[in-house]
């Protein structure tokens, strides 16, 4: 996949540069990738679904809301940055006092609708297409629906029940109202279902396909769309054969997990991907990820932005002899990467001439890069990100045993031994499901999600259940009138 990430770029030529003259450029139609004269080969297959998969990686979605609503609205970590009005728009989200009009929340709906439609142009493309073997093409539609899953899970999480678009909209259908969360779930359910069907596992990939949708990942969504829908049965069945199928493990250390050495490695179910690869362009024209600056220390001995800094709340969630306590947050003057070349002294207090925004006290390490690695730009960090890990699916067995009667400890023990704990102290088995996620997730923008599907979104101030759901935007409710707002 980090071969394929240069694929966009070439997309993006094949699709922008029809004509150097601008007046015959306005002339010249839009192509249209829902007819089979472009998906006439292999390459053009795999060109189009590279495409599909480059909205993940877009700054707003998972470079910006993802921790913005995950970790800092919730009680995990707070905005940060420089001061209240440095992304003023997060300092809304944190506050719930979301506007239709927050730009932040229009931009996420619109580029997730974009990955949508880009999946559907594939799967209309491929579909009954001759020219392309039906290996080829069973598998790429695999991915499309898959791509078409998760884009729609964001939206269905953050909006609730949204207009389903499962197909390349004709005029008529663009004014269609909003489906039921129930219509929507059913939609997920069936395209994880598909893409599982025919997508590879892991361990069937090359080494340059690594990062494109494989079995295990469509298998994941899929549990996770039932640990929403509250199925725990079904969570139970689906999580048990991710993990029986042996393709995917724990890495023996935690602190290599968020390290470019573990991308794509034995706990990432699904990564989305990231590289460095020396381009000129600014945030979406290149495949690299500004979250290693935003994060860092805003002390300017660190250099960073400052944004997401853990609570104290957080802190003191972990046990005392819980190791990634200091693998998930930096303390004033902790030193990493120490006795090598990058080895850096961290600066996380207050400080009126070094550091006068910092808030808690504290800053993030997951994701933290030593200055070798961090590429030449803000914006061209090359870690990936990691949206399923093999600890989530242990934890995801445990909860749905935990409702279901099951043996929950196992799984959950687990992935404490892994860290060197002892079995779980808790006697309730949610309760040690809930602290496990917490600690083990931290910072990885879970939280959010996992307060208010579980009802206890009253643990973030200034929750209340009509703020389960964000505004529609405003842009789109002008644009389509007959989309019903959130009661927010």
């Amino acid at each position: 996949m980090k071969k394929l990430i240069i694929y966009i770029s070439i997309l993006v030529l094949i699709t922008s540069n029809i004509s150097c003259d601008p007046d015959k450029y306005l002339d010249t139609p839009a192509p249209n990738f829902s007819d089979k004269t472009f998906f006439d080969s292999e390459e053009a297959a795999t060109l189009a679904i590279t495409g599909a998969y480059d909205p993940m990686g877009w700054y707003n979605f998972s470079q910006l809301t993802q921790w913005a609503i995950g970790d800092a609205v919730s009680d995990d970590a707070v905005k940060g940055g420089g001061g209240d009005g440095d992304y003023a728009e997060i300092y809304e989200m944190t506050h719930f006092s979301v506007t239709p009009d927050n730009p932040l929340i229009g931009e996420r709906w619109e580029q997730l609708y974009i990955g949508i439609n880009r999946a559907n142009k594939v799967i209309e493309g491929l579909t009954a297409n001759d020219k392309i073997d039906t290996s080829v093409s069973e598998r790429i539609i695999g991915e499309a629906k898959f791509l078409r899953g998760f884009y729609l899970f964001e939206l269905v999480k953050t909006f609730g029940g949204v207009p389903i678009v499962d197909h390349v909209l004709s005029p008529s259908e663009y004014m269609n109202p909003r489906n039921t969360i129930e219509e929507c779930y059913a939609q997920l359910e069936q395209d994880f279902s598909d893409a599982a069907a025919v997508l590879p596992h892991k361990n069937q990939m090359l080494a340059d396909e690594m990062g494109r949708a494989t079995w295990g990942a469509a298998k994941a969504f899929l549990t996770k769309t039932y640990i929403f829908e509250e199925k725990w049965a079904q969570a139970e069945v689906t999580a048990t054969e991710i993990i029986d199928s042996g393709e995917y493990d724990l890495e023996a250390n935690y602190g290599d997990l968020f390290t470019i050495a573990t991308d794509n490695g034995i706990e990432s179910v699904f990564d989305i991907q990231f590289a460095y690869l020396n381009q000129s362009g600014w945030l979406d024209e290149n495949e690299g990820s500004h979250l290693e600056i935003m994060h860092r220390s805003r002390d300017d001995r660190n250099g960073g932005w400052g944004f997401d800094q853990p609570t104290q709340d957080l802190y003191d969630e972990f046990e005392t002899n819980d190791i990634r306590r200091g693998w998930t947050i930096i303390s004033d003057q902790d030193v990493l990467w120490q006795g090598t070349a990058d080895e850096d002294t961290i600066y996380t207090a207050y400080d009126p001439v070094h550091n006068p925004d910092a808030v808690t006290g504290y800053n993030k390490r997951k994701g933290t890069l030593p200055e070798s690695e961090r590429g030449n730009n803000e914006d061209q960090g090359p870690l990936n990100l990691r949206m399923v890990r093999f600890a989530e699916v242990l934890l995801w067995q445990a909860e749905a045993r935990a409702h279901t009667g099951g043996d929950w400890q196992t799984p959950l023990n687990r992935v404490r031994t892994r860290v060197g704990l002892p079995a779980t102290g808790y006697t309730n088995a949610l309760d040690a499901v809930y602290h496990e996620r917490r600690v083990e997730l931290a910072m990885e923008g879970h939280r959010y999600w996992d307060l208010v599907r579980t009802n206890r979104g009253n643990l973030m101030n200034g929750y209340t259940e009509n703020k389960r759901y964000f505004p529609i935007p405003q842009k789109q409710i002008n644009i389509n009138p007959n989309l019903t707002q959130n009661p927010y």
